[in-house]
């Protein structure tokens, strides 16, 4: 969408005056923006049943998409995926910032897993979907040293770990500072796991590493009205030229 067309909307349709809600497609936005960069690796955390990794795929067709997911429950169908789709490759592991083992906490809806223990503002949100019912030990490694074993250039990195995106990334600061053009990731605006990362924290952190907000998409919120979390998209500017 043009940002003329994109303008007149929010203001005359949406009623919006140029706040951070995109009406863009943000799959679009990163294949427009890394347009001329070449895209080989993809990280997909909390790759799930695969949905984002199979439209990253579509949009940067040279690359390879690894896909993290710790939950043993998408394992079927990310096996599968990868089994049709040679350019996939699961890794059935947590990101941090230190290798070792953590433990899931598994909720009912299995969107809201992660390794931290779900906050009040979730269970406000979704009252049953954020109930844990078991905790599973994991693998836990870094985006750093899982990438150097596996001889990996990753350009692209997708997060969406409930509330452990800031750990993930703070053990990826060589690829953040050798390879990554772009982050697309969730944030939370206010607390909703227990020590889950906020938007300011990510924010701060991956500016020292050369990148700006380039926008937010999707907002949810409380049934109060407060901000909860969205997703954003961050280009490195230098390597980018934004």
């Amino acid at each position: 969408m043009s940002n003329w067309f994109s303008t007149f909307v929010k203001k005359k349709v949406v009623r919006k005056n140029q706040n951070l809600v995109s009406l863009d497609e943000p799959f679009l936005v990163m294949e427009k923006l890394l347009k001329g960069h070449p895209v080989t690796g993809i990280l997909d955390a909390g790759a799930s049943n695969a949905s984002v990794s199979k439209r990253l795929l579509r949009h940067f067709p040279n690359a390879q998409a690894y896909g993290f997911e710790p939950n043993p429950l998408y394992q079927a169908q990310l096996n599968a995926f990868a089994a049709a789709e040679p350019r996939f490759s699961p890794q059935f592991l947590a990101l941090s910032d230190q290798e070792g083992t953590a433990e899931l906490q598994l909720t009912e809806s299995p969107g809201n897993t992660s390794l931290f223990k779900p906050g009040r503002r979730l269970s406000d949100y979704d009252a049953s979907g954020a109930t844990v019912k078991r905790t599973e030990t994991v693998q836990v490694v870094t985006i750093d040293d899982w990438a150097a074993r596996n001889q990996a250039k990753l350009q692209l990195m997708k997060f969406d770990i409930q509330g452990g995106e800031l750990k993930a990334l703070q053990g990826a600061q060589r690829t953040l500072k050798e390879t990554t053009l772009m982050i697309y990731s969730e944030v939370w605006f206010n607390p909703s796991y227990q020590g889950g990362a906020i938007f300011s924290e990510i924010d701060l952190f991956l500016r020292a590493q050369g990148f700006v907000l380039h926008e937010i998409f999707q907002p949810k919120y409380h049934p109060k009205g407060t901000l909860l979390w969205g997703n954003a998209i961050y280009s490195h500017a230098e390597r980018l030229g934004v």
